[in-house]
């Protein structure tokens, strides 16, 4: 899982949580090593921060990742959701949009069907 965040206490612990619950977090403070890191690593999955730390670095980085893989899942987390975001290009290029603050359990809830979805096509 690629964590994209400019909030380093942010990064810290969503890295130390995914780690905890068996994940392989990779991080990343910038739109630029974002890329590097999928690049290198070919994560299945991305939780990106929107305002990285603007909201065009932020899209800008789910447009980047989509077209180096477009089968990476991308989390997108916001602090808050509008109508306009849900109308941008990029809305599209998300498997969802989560809101910051009580969206642990439903991020940790995507993140295990993605690693469950994953498995069962390995052994396939």
């Amino acid at each position: 899982v690629l964590l994209a965040d400019d909030d380093s206490d942010q990064l810290l612990m969503r890295s130390m949580l995914l780690s905890r619950d068996g994940f392989d977090p990779v991080e990343a403070s910038d739109c630029e090593s974002a890329i590097q890191m999928a690049r290198r690593e070919s994560p299945e999955c991305a939780v990106v921060d929107l305002r990285f730390p603007t909201e065009e670095l932020g899209l800008r980085t789910v447009r980047e990742l989509k077209a180096l893989n477009p089968a990476i899942h991308v989390l997108l987390l916001t602090g808050g959701y509008s109508d306009r975001l849900a109308r941008m290009p990029e809305a599209a290029l998300v498997d969802k949009i989560l809101v910051k603050g009580n969206c642990w359990a439903e991020l940790m809830q995507r993140l295990n069907a993605l690693r469950i979805d994953s498995d069962s096509a390995k052994r396939m």
